[in-house]
């Protein structure tokens, strides 16, 4: 009430709540003002509590005065007035009618207001009568204001009745109470034109003669016009959520003549009345399933008035307002049901259906709709192994709640969705979370009502352990005592309530054999639905056949196995993802353990003269740095053959001149073709035994070439692969191209060399044999991917391929969108080449780590994986949004989904350590997991729509910026 400006006044009575008769007792208030000592603690705790709660004064209700007390009473009242006018506080009074024992001109003095209490004229324990009559409530305003100024007089009015049973005390009735009995026993309400009270009189079921007066809104409006007539202070309604609500269409109004001149009331407010009670009638008095005979409606009242006087003269109750009038059916003998709520789960339904299968026990399951579209073969199994299905919604909300709409496409869907996987419709319902067999609330009551309107019977439950409630501790044993101990209390109750879904149900499967047992040792026979109601089963899930039934079955088996393939996809990309990750992890950590005490053994003896090939096309930012930058290095004996392929700028110009007669650099240029046939050439004029082979727009470290010629020390090893790392950090794009140069490209063949499959000696720096390169055919030009190609050839022919980490080639990475993704798709494009041209060698153990590691991880990791990778990062989404009702479904995938980002992170954590990187560079790790990975996909799906079209690729170029600075420090030189 305080988010509103109300103003709240409470009552101090003295009620004896120890008693708990809710009688005055006037020994206890004499007790409490005996004293002046006591009377003031009294009111300093009043306003205390006032004060703390920000009330506006108290009114003061005292009843059953003892003689002695009277005067302690008048002396509280002053004292009381004088301490709350001192805080600003109000004080009111009730003041029963010809009570003498109260001194009216006193209590004026000592009270803001005071409240006649006009109504009880006739009471529980008195003759049948009135409850106020208009004329005694006028006589006791008449007699009040004798004595104090009708301004400081509150009338009471009464919004409540008595039901006097025929030599018995009454009972009260509130105004729908009235309304539903004399409804329910079809009597005539009399408005009583001399006292302004309603009556009525029925013999009831047990043959008991009854009276009943009530007042309800007519007579109130006589009652308040005489009060603003009289001028009394305001009026006060006396039980507030008993009265009639018609009087809310004039309370608060001023009813007096003058007002009533200029602002005539409206009667016709008053010619309708609604039934308030959420209590439903009952045609039957047994049974669990339920059927709404008849709905709620209007009252319909006549109204007749006195013109001359404004009061309402007559009135009569043409309709009387309804409720909802429901019929119970189905009552069991030495019977009990099974149905179980809000499946079908993939993991309890089958233990259950197991369970009543082998027990030869029936049951009936009320299905959700959205958990039978994931479980389909489950709906299926259910019906065809003749267990029962009812329709308990599609999302599980509270019906009551929902729109009339949304109630309505809830049902209709599940609907469907039944008949199409079974053959079979369903005339039973079960609304979530009410299911009670004996509703009595609104929220109950309104589900039953909109299944009827689809022709569903409800199907109510009367036994009920809330198996469901887990988080308190529910377990097999309190589920098993329960469903006993509520059968044993009433067995003529038996339709027991469970859940096969919804969350944990690992103790309804526990606790269900023992429930069986129980009840079959006793005789007391389990039967279905269709049993309890005496029909066959084809009226309760009568048979459907028609072509769109059949055609939104077939479209629901599409969306199953797909959503299914779906689901197991973002499962098989976590689980091979995480795999992998672990994988190389640890291969990464071996070889760098092992290549440590290998590279110590290494010698520094020269391998004679050595070929540096630059193959170059539109290369004129970066060509001259990169051969100034080669003619650094600090292996004895080598030479750099540039070779330019046929380019359309400047290119092979620049470099002729500014190198011209420089016997360490060969400059030759050809016709374009590639840069196969560019490093061919190359190879095919250079002069030394070995070749070191780098990208025109690529700088290396002084050392890189003599530390990669140290592992030519073993007459096996073919080819070494540098590594590479990003030198143009400029914005986020370049910036994620690093991460994935050391946590991918360069981890992921440092993890590899242990086994011998490294499939890619990077273009951007690789050490080869000459020798070793001409007996593998050379570069070839049938694939963008040369340099992979190549390598995958070497190890074909049982050739070793190392890795060396500490030769570090610094790259210029495409800084804009369109150039990465030109980049990248040559790069898939050119991959997924080499691994067709080799997909003989895949899984064929004849080719070594090759065939059963190298290439099932090209087809795995870098073919397959990036066609699902994208369902799977869909699917993830789309599960936390179908298990956001299932916390328990929600957390394990969260979790298992964090498991693997941090295995991710601490993976990519190691790589950054091995490579001396800056670890505060993996902040931008997440996100580049994330968008990066989505840019990956593009280019993937654009390769093999290409080829599986079967179209050609060239080489191309990117566009150069020259940005790619060599940060060399004393140790490196």
């Amino acid at each position: 009430m305080k988010q509103y400006p109300v103003k709240i006044v409470p009552i101090l009575s003295n009620v004896n709540l120890k008693k708990h008769d809710g009688d005055f007792d006037g020994k206890l208030l004499a007790k409490a003002i005996s004293t002046s000592a006591k009377r003031e603690a009294l009111i300093n705790a009043i306003v205390s509590k006032l004060k703390q709660y920000q009330l506006q004064g108290i009114n003061i209700d005292f009843e059953e005065l003892s003689e002695k007390s009277i005067n302690n009473v008048h002396e509280f009242q002053k004292e009381l007035y004088a301490k709350m006018h001192a805080q600003s506080l109000i004080v009111t009074q009730d003041i029963l009618p010809d009570d003498e024992d109260f001194h009216l001109n006193t209590l004026s003095e000592n009270n803001d207001y005071l409240f006649l209490m006009a109504y009880d004229q006739h009471y529980t324990s008195s003759n049948p009568g009135p409850v106020a009559d208009q004329k005694w409530v006028e006589k006791q305003l008449d007699k009040m204001a004798m004595n104090i100024p009708s301004e400081k007089i509150v009338l009471c009015i009464a919004g409540y009745g008595y039901d006097w049973p025929e030599g018995s005390t009454a009972s009260t009735l509130t105004f729908s109470e009235a309304m539903a009995t004399a409804k329910e026993y079809n009597v005539i309400i009399d408005f009583d034109n001399d006292s302004y009270n309603c009556k009525y009189e029925y013999t009831d079921y047990g043959k008991v003669h009854h009276t009943v007066y009530f007042m309800d809104a007519a007579g109130n409006f006589n009652s308040i016009r005489f009060a603003d007539e009289y001028g009394a202070a305001g009026v006060a309604l006396w039980r507030l959520g008993s009265e009639d609500e018609r009087i809310w269409k004039y309370f608060g109004r001023n009813l007096n003549n003058e007002t009533l001149r200029h602002t005539p009331f409206d009667f016709n407010l008053l010619t309708t009345t609604e039934e308030t009670s959420e209590d439903p009638d009952y045609a039957t008095d047994s049974g669990e399933v339920l059927d709404v005979v008849s709905e709620p409606q209007s009252g319909i009242i006549s109204i007749q008035q006195d013109t001359s006087e404004n009061v309402i003269s007559e009135e009569v109750y043409q309709k009387l307002p309804t409720r909802y009038v429901i019929k119970r059916f189905g009552q069991v003998n030495k019977q009990v049901l099974l149905t179980f709520d809000d499946g079908p789960d993939a993991v309890y339904t089958p233990q259950i259906l197991n369970i009543l299968k082998r027990d030869s026990v029936p049951a009936a399951f009320f299905i959700v709709g959205i958990n039978a579209e994931q479980n389909l073969p489950l709906l299926k199994r259910i019906v065809n192994e003749g267990f029962e299905i009812g329709n308990h919604s599609f999302t599980h909300p509270n019906m009551a709640t929902v729109s009339i709409a949304r109630a309505e496409t809830e049902m209709e869907a599940t609907r469907l969705l039944i008949e199409s996987e079974t053959g079979r419709s369903t005339i039973l319902f079960r609304a979530p979370y009410n299911a009670d067999a004996e509703p009595r609330k609104m929220v109950e009551v309104k589900p039953v009502a909109r299944a009827k309107q689809d022709s569903y019977y409800t199907v109510g439950e009367s036994i009920d352990p809330e198996d469901w409630d887990i988080a308190s501790g529910v377990n097999a044993d309190s589920i098993y005592n329960r469903v006993v101990r509520q059968y044993e209390a009433n067995p003529e109750k038996g339709i027991i309530l469970l859940h096969d879904a919804g969350g944990d149900r690992s103790q309804t499967v526990k606790a269900l054999p023992r429930i069986i047992h129980y009840f079959k040792s006793r005789n007391i026979q389990f039967i279905s639905i269709s049993q309890l109601l005496g029909q066959p089963k084809d009226s309760i899930m009568p048979t459907v056949s028609n072509g769109w039934v059949k055609a939104n079955g077939w479209v629901s088996h599409i969306l199953y196995w797909g959503g299914k393939l779906l689901f197991a996809a973002f499962w098989i990309a976590i689980l091979l993802g995480l795999g992998k990750i672990l994988f190389l992890g640890v291969l990464a950590l071996l070889q760098y353990v092992k290549s440590k005490k290998v590279v110590a053994g290494l010698s520094d003896k020269s391998h004679g003269m050595i070929s540096i090939i630059v193959p170059a096309f539109n290369e004129e930012v970066n060509a001259v740095t990169t051969i100034n930058n080669l003619l650094k290095q600090d292996y004895v004996d080598f030479e750099v053959v540039f070779v330019d392929d046929g380019s359309s700028d400047d290119t092979y110009e620049k470099v002729k001149n500014v190198f011209a007669g420089m016997n360490k650099v060969k400059v030759f240029s050809k016709q374009n073709g590639g840069k196969a046939s560019a490093l061919n050439m190359g190879i095919s004029c250079a002069t030394g035994d070995f070749v070191v082979c780098i990208d025109a727009d690529t700088q290396l470290m002084p050392d890189a070439v003599r530390l990669m010629m140290k592992y030519f020390s073993n007459e096996n090893v073919v080819a070494v692969a540098g590594n590479v790392k990003v030198g143009n950090e400029k914005n986020i794009l370049t910036k994620w191209q690093s991460i994935e140069y050391t946590t991918a490209q360069n981890f992921d063949r440092r993890a590899f060399d242990l086994l011998n499959c490294i499939t890619v000696v990077p273009g951007a720096i690789g050490a080869f044999r000459k020798s070793a390169i001409i007996a593998a055919g050379g570069f070839t030009t049938d694939t963008l991917a040369e340099d992979c190609d190549l390598t995958i050839r070497l190890l074909r022919r049982r050739g070793i391929v190392r890795n060396c980490t500490e030769a570090i080639a610094v790259t210029e990475a495409p800084e804009t969108l369109k150039q990465f993704m030109k980049q990248r798709f040559r790069w898939s494009y050119g991959i997924m080449q080499s691994f067709w041209k080799n997909k003989d060698a895949c899984f064929n153990p004849r080719f070594g780590t090759l065939g059963m590691i190298a290439l099932p991880n090209l087809l795995l990791f870098q073919i397959l994986m990036p066609i699902v990778a994208p369902i799977a990062d869909l699917m993830f989404f789309i599960s936390i949004a179908v298990s956001w009702n299932d916390p328990q479904s929600r957390q394990k995938l969260l979790l298992f989904y964090l498991i693997f980002l941090l295995v991710d992170v601490a993976v990519s954590l190691m790589a950054y350590v091995f490579e001396k990187e800056k670890i505060y560079k993996l902040i931008w790790l997440i996100p580049q997991r994330f968008a990066y990975r989505q840019l990956m996909y593009i280019i993937l799906f654009r390769s093999l729509r290409k080829a599986i079209r079967g179209e050609a690729q060239g080489w191309g170029n990117l566009k150069r910026t020259g940005n790619v600075k060599l940060k060399v420090t004393v140790n490196d030189v």
